[in-house]
């Protein structure tokens, strides 16, 4: 080969391997940024080694500077070593002037979890609020938690950015799939967070009844909190009018248990409409997936062992138009999430967004049995 032919040879391989991103993740998991949204996607077989969630949430803290604002609710944080960079994220934005507050939930099954992360905070100059059940009561005023949340509102420059995920600050979740949406520059869907955050840290709904435990952004986003009387999947669901060929309703509930009957009903609807129905649970005594195949027919369902998502998506007629559509965040399909739990359940659109999911539901269902 000559010295020329040689030069050209090298020179278009260097360019291929700038075009081409190396594999950092397994396929269908890591961080993707589509237009407006950010989604991560977390490896259930990583052996406790993705913490692609972790750094996503600390590299967003990272860029806030003097006189931004950083808030979060958050369910389990621990400082134990895999999730701690958050933690230290947010002391490093106090130390530059961010303006820094936090919600911490408290886990039943060890209530002193958090009180590393509580005494830092605290040591460091940040606001911390700990709710010993829910923050807030549900509608018949009882107070019977968790505060299940894990959420961050981030404003730089004026410019702001929501983070949920269905991730705890835990060496465990490292274990397991989980699912983050990011959605950046929504400043309707900022402040509707940023309204109920208020509520969290200081214990009350105050101003707000049951028409208000739901909002919309400026970007078609919408989100329902809670604890509430009303079953918003089950609604959300009827909304679905059609399904064509290759219409998918795919849901990726690490708890779905028989006391959310609405939503069952409303799924095994979907599937005689035609659309493709397919629920992928953990692996949990409190789930029944028998209960569901028997809605929605043979091999739509299948258990898988590590898998803490809490996301559906609908590639279908939707209100009569077709629609690519996603809900995500920290809901579990069960009676205690929907009447009692401190929970959020976001939606956001668009085929790039929806398809990203779709293809993490695949790793999910072929991953399970």
């Amino acid at each position: 080969m000559t010295r020329l032919r040689l030069f050209i040879a090298v020179l278009a391989a260097a360019l291929l391997a700038a075009t081409v991103p190396a594999p950092t993740q397994a396929a269908g998991t890591g961080c993707v940024d589509v237009g407006r949204y950010t989604v991560c996607r977390t490896d259930p077989r990583g052996v406790g080694k993705d913490a692609s969630i972790v750094r996503e949430i600390a590299a967003e803290i990272d860029r806030a500077r003097s006189g931004d604002t950083v808030r979060a609710a958050v369910y389990q944080w621990s400082l134990r070593r895999g999730v701690r960079p958050v933690a230290d994220a947010m002391v490093r934005a106090e130390r530059r002037g961010v303006d820094v507050k936090v919600v911490l939930g408290t886990a039943g099954f060890d209530p002193d979890l958090n009180d590393p992360v509580k005494r830092l905070f605290k040591r460091e100059g940040i606001a911390v609020e700990q709710c010993r059940a829910a923050c807030l009561p549900n509608p018949h005023g009882e107070r019977k938690g968790p505060d299940h949340n894990r959420f961050f509102l981030v404003e730089r420059d004026g410019r702001p950015t929501v983070i949920t995920t269905s991730f705890s600050f835990t060496p465990f979740h490292l274990t397991q799939g989980h699912n983050l949406l990011a959605v950046r520059g929504d400043r309707g869907l900022y402040d509707y967070y940023s309204s109920y955050w208020q509520r969290l840290y200081q214990g009350s709904w105050k101003g707000w009844n049951e028409k208000d435990k739901a909002g919309s952004g400026d970007h078609r986003t919408r989100v329902w909190l809670f604890p509430r009387l009303a079953d918003p999947v089950a609604a959300q669901l009827r909304h679905i009018t059609g399904c064509d060929a290759g219409d998918r309703v795919w849901v990726a509930h690490a708890n779905f248990q028989p006391n959310r009957p609405e939503v069952r009903e409303q799924l095994r609807r979907v599937q005689r409409l035609g659309c493709q129905v397919r629920t992928v649970v953990l692996d949990k005594d409190s789930n029944d997936p028998g209960w569901i195949e028997r809605a929605t027919g043979p091999g739509s369902v299948r258990v898988h062992g590590d898998h803490r998502n809490k996301f559906l998506l609908v590639q279908a007629e939707f209100n009569g138009a077709n629609r690519n559509l996603v809900w995500t965040g920290t809901h579990n399909l069960s009676g205690n999430s929907l009447k009692n739990a401190d929970d959020n359940l976001l939606r956001a659109g668009g085929g790039a967004v929806v398809g990203v999911y779709a293809d993490y539901f695949m790793k999910l269902w072929r991953g399970a049995r």
